[in-house]
C-alpha cells in the first residue's frame, strides 16, 4: 500500500520488507531504498514531527540502544533514510 508523505511524495514497503519504493507526486516510481544492515522495513507509523515514517525492525541481537524498532525519516530527493527515535 502506498503511503502519502508530508513532502507530497509516496512510499511503499515491498512484501518482503527489503525495499522501500519511492513514488513522485504523479505516482511514477522514482527510486528505492534498502533498509540499514540487519534491519527490515516493518510498516509505516505516524511520527509527531515527520508525519508517516517507515519503521525499521532489527533482530534481537542487533538492537540499537536496547530498542529493536525505530522510526526513519525519508529524504526522497537524496533517496536516503535517517534514524530518528525508537518506535513505541
Amino acid at each position: 500500500m502506498r503511503v502519502p508523505l508530508k513532502s507530497g511524495y509516496k512510499a511503499e514497503i515491498s512484501r518482503d520488507g527489503r525495499v522501500l519504493i519511492l513514488y513522485g507526486p504523479d505516482d511514477s516510481e522514482i527510486g528505492a531504498i534498502e533498509p540499514p544492515e540487519h534491519g527490515d522495513f516493518y510498516h509505516f507509523a505516524y511520527h509527531a514531527v515527520e508525519g508517516e515514517c517507515p519503521i525499521v525492525s532489527f533482530a534481537p541481537e542487533h538492537k540499537i540502544n536496547g530498542w529493536p524498532d525505530w522510526y526513519y525519516k525519508i529524504d526522497v530527493h537524496q533517496k536516503t533514510i535517517e534514524r530518528l527515535n525508537p518506535w513505541r
